[in-house]
């Protein structure tokens, strides 16, 4: 059977987690709900794994045209010179933390796309220098519930608190200044990375979306518009970013 020949879809590479299946073999894990979103967004979605050298990293990187950052466990505080609060720091992964930096890194500076999702979000503010609360609750004492995990039945589509965006941002202009989303963190961003400006926060003032200055597109979300597959407007993140992915050009991709 031939390979079919299609038009050119960005490629779009996303580091994966691990884990352990139920005899304990090491497995590295990816969200199909990511890879879903990419491909009906028009993008080809790339599992990128851990354990590599720097110079295969450099291969991969020169081979897709979006980055994109997804959920997952707590960053390690190491990684924004903080040290572990025994009772607020869950599970972390330093291995996933390494590649995911650099690649973030590379990404800013050859103004690859890029888009940030819960732990992607907090991901590309410690690449570009930022720091994190370890949780929210014990550090901010917010009264806002932000982390559903486990709550209930649906809870990944449960809406439990708003964000104002500002309106001069990407995201409003394609979804609106005010959105209910859903909730599946208990870290924040503390201090924004450099040329991260906030546009999204909760009415209680939780970072809930940033915007990289000077970049074509570096987008962050705290929410999870990927499990918001009942929501017209959600998908929008992904075509956006897509779009953007479909415009870099190759040629611009120099040797990191």
């Amino acid at each position: 059977m031939p390979i079919p020949r299609i038009p050119k879809r960005p490629i779009i590479g996303i580091p994966v987690g691990q884990g352990t299946n139920p005899r304990g073999a090491r497995l590295y894990t990816v969200h199909q709900l990511y890879l879903n979103a990419v491909y009906r967004s028009g993008g080809i979605p790339c599992p990128v794994p851990l354990h590599l050298d720097d110079d295969l990293y450099g291969e991969i990187f020169r081979r897709i045209d979006g980055l994109l950052l997804a959920g997952g466990e707590d960053i390690d505080p190491h990684f924004y010179d903080d040290d572990p609060k025994e009772d607020e720091i869950e599970k972390t992964d330093p291995d996933r933390d390494r590649v995911e930096l650099l690649l973030a890194r590379w990404a800013v500076a050859e103004q690859m796309p890029i888009l940030g999702i819960c732990r992607g979000h907090q991901l590309l503010n410690v690449a570009l220098g930022g720091a994190l609360y370890q949780d929210i609750h014990a550090e901010l004492g917010v009264t806002e519930t932000h982390d559903m995990r486990g709550k209930g039945e649906n809870f990944r589509q449960k809406r439990p608190h708003q964000v104002i965006l500002d309106p001069d941002s990407k995201i409003a202009r394609e979804l609106g200044a005010v959105l209910w989303v859903n909730s599946l963190h208990h870290q924040a961003v503390a201090t924004p990375g450099r040329g991260l400006r906030v546009v999204g926060m909760s009415p209680e003032g939780v970072i809930e979306a940033m915007e990289l200055e000077g970049h074509p597109f570096a987008v962050t979300v705290q929410w999870h518009p990927e499990m918001l597959t009942d929501d017209a407007l959600m998908p929008r993140v992904f075509q956006l970013f897509i779009e953007e992915a479909t415009r870099y050009h190759p040629a611009r991709k120099r040797q990191p």
